[in-house]
C-alpha cells in the first residue's frame, strides 16, 4: 500500500493494528475446542480481550465505527470517479462486519466480567469466527483498492481536516 495522504496513512495503520487484534483473537480461540471452555481470562488474554471489546464496541467516535464512517466519507468522492461497483462493495462488506464487530465487543465485555461458560463460549467462537473470516478480507481490498485512490479523492486541505478530526476522535 502506498499512500501520500495523512487520511490514508491512518487508514493504513487501523488496519495493521485490527489485523493484530484479530491475530491474537484466533490464537486465543485457536487454543480452546469447541467443547473445551477456557478457564476465566487473565493475563495476556484479558489484556487482548478488553482491546477487541474496546475495538469492536466503542460507539460512534471510537474504533472500528469511527474507521468505518470515515471510510464512508469518501465514498462518494469514490464513487463520483466511477468506483461504483467498489463504494457499493465495501458498504455491503461494512455492514456485514459492523453488527458482528458490536456483537463480539460485547460478548468480550461478558467474558472478562464473567468468564466464558458452556452457553457463552460457543456464540463467542461462532462470533469470532465470522469477523477472523471476513474482516481481513476487507482490509485487503481497502489496502488495494480504497487506500491508493484517496491521494486523488482528496485535495490536501480535505485530507488535512479529515486526518485531523480522526486523530482528535481518537485521542
Amino acid at each position: 500500500m502506498h499512500t501520500d495522504s495523512l487520511t490514508g496513512q491512518i487508514l493504513h495503520d487501523d488496519h495493521h493494528r485490527v489485523l493484530a487484534l484479530l491475530d491474537g483473537l484466533e490464537a486465543f480461540i485457536g487454543r480452546y475446542g469447541e467443547d473445551t471452555l477456557p478457564p476465566p481470562p487473565c493475563g495476556e488474554d484479558r489484556i487482548r480481550l478488553a482491546a477487541l471489546a474496546e475495538e469492536l464496541d466503542s460507539g460512534p467516535i471510537g474504533g472500528l465505527e469511527r474507521h468505518f464512517a470515515v471510510e464512508e466519507a469518501l465514498f462518494p468522492a469514490l464513487a463520483a470517479a466511477g468506483g461504483h461497483e467498489l463504494t457499493a462493495d465495501l458498504l455491503a462488506d461494512h455492514a456485514h462486519i459492523l453488527p458482528i464487530a458490536r456483537r463480539l465487543g460485547r460478548l468480550c465485555r461478558l467474558g472478562l466480567r464473567d468468564g466464558f461458560d458452556a452457553e457463552l463460549w460457543p456464540v463467542f467462537r461462532g462470533f469470532a469466527d465470522e469477523l477472523v473470516r471476513s474482516l481481513p478480507l476487507h482490509i485487503q481490498k481497502e489496502e488495494t483498492t480504497l487506500l491508493p485512490a484517496t491521494d486523488a479523492l482528496l485535495t490536501s486541505q480535505d485530507d488535512r481536516l479529515l486526518a485531523g478530526a480522526m486523530t482528535t476522535t481518537a485521542a
